[in-house]
């Protein structure tokens, strides 16, 4: 897949985390869901985890098993499914529901 320009694309991807922190992210207080492909070999899993431990109690990781960084491609049921679900299932705070808004 995309094997066009494969040595100028591994140079971008190094230069967009090269001396970059994870504290350089902001912290966000909204509900977040990370996904990511188990076999990611453009970032790896390790980076995920650390995001969601970056972000805390208000992320939640899912790992999409036996797929990498194109998991909405390689296993785009399952992506959907979760991501249906965590839509679907999220309950907004009262102070915030569309009564108040």
């Amino acid at each position: 897949m995309c094997r066009d320009y494969e040595q100028e694309k591994r140079e971008l991807i190094k230069a967009l985390v090269k001396d970059r922190k994870l504290s350089d992210i902001p912290k966000i207080s909204q509900p977040t869901l990370i996904i990511w492909g188990e076999h990611d070999q453009v970032f790896p899993l390790e980076l995920g985890h650390r995001l969601k431990r970056h972000l805390g109690d208000n992320a939640q990781l899912v790992v999409i098993k036996k797929a990498g960084h194109a998991f909405c491609a390689e296993k785009a049921n399952e992506f959907f499914s979760i991501f249906k679900s965590y839509l679907l299932d999220f309950q907004v705070p009262a102070e915030v529901s569309p009564s108040n808004v």
